[in-house]
């Protein structure tokens, strides 16, 4: 085959496709153990999820990035910190009463609680990054999503009391495909309080809340951190936790009272 021939061949080959992640199960499912036995120690908790996501990074950044709203974050240069604008307690304060930001900081306990770089110093993101073999962009994106938990509870509405974190955990389970998550639900339906009916359908309607609801990967928080929560909950076409549990939320029995002593909310 000619020069010629040979480079209109190799024009029309597909491009090297990325890198597939991989579950690192062993590693994964010990910290996903220590975790549930520690529930307080949240460096667990990150390795369980990263090391058992494998190729859900990919996905999910894909999806990130074919909607408009990612497709526009990761052209920006330089690109938003949206951590930056979580750790900064003043700005924060400064916006209206019932916006986002304002919500943040308060379900944060005040200007004298923990920060958003809390989250970012457990997971150690730039570590992982390297070991499992994320590009660039996607730390970018999952240092962006490192927040999640406590933007979920504002956004979703969820307590951060222990039945609102179990809440808050099964709309992830939800929203988010991620592999220790799933593992997770059949211990949060074992955690039931004195109605364990009433239970079981709190966890299955946190769940299917966070199924329906279109992904908050996706969502310009810079752009409506200021935004009174209900018009963004709007926006982003979700439901409140009232209009999704229509019977209230259960009350903690013995059991869960027992892991919230044992656990350090954040």
């Amino acid at each position: 085959m000619g020069t010629r021939e040979s480079k209109m061949v190799q024009a029309t080959l597909p491009a090297d496709p990325a890198p597939r992640l991989r579950r690192h199960w062993r590693r994964g499912l010990r910290s996903l153990w220590r975790f549930i036995t520690t529930p307080s120690d949240l460096a667990n908790s990150f390795e369980a999820m990263f090391s058992l996501a494998g190729p859900t990074v990919q996905r999910e950044f894909d999806r990130f990035a074919a909607d408009p709203v990612g497709a526009r974050l990761l052209s920006q240069r330089p690109r938003p910190d949206l951590n930056a604008l979580l750790c900064d307690h003043a700005a924060l304060a400064e916006m209206p009463p019932g916006s986002v930001g304002r919500v943040y900081l308060d379900y944060l306990g005040g200007e004298g609680m923990g920060a958003a770089d809390y989250f970012l110093d457990a997971a150690g993101l730039e570590e992982k990054a390297e070991r499992f073999g994320w590009s660039e962009d996607q730390l970018w994106y999952v240092r962006r999503m490192a927040n999640s938990h406590d933007i979920f509870h504002v956004v979703a509405g969820y307590d951060r009391d222990i039945t609102g974190e179990i809440g808050v955990i099964a709309f992830t389970a939800g929203q988010i495909p991620l592999l220790p998550l799933r593992l997770l639900l059949p211990y949060l339906f074992a955690l039931y309080p004195t109605r364990p009916l009433a239970w079981g359908r709190y966890v299955r309607d946190a769940y299917r809340h966070g199924r329906q609801t279109p992904s908050l990967a996706c969502v310009d928080y810079e752009g409506i951190l200021a935004t009174p929560l209900a018009d963004a909950r709007h926006v982003i076409g979700m439901r409140s936790v009232a209009e999704v549990h229509t019977r209230g939320i259960p009350q903690p029995g013995a059991t869960l009272l027992h892991v919230e002593r044992n656990v350090e909310l954040v």
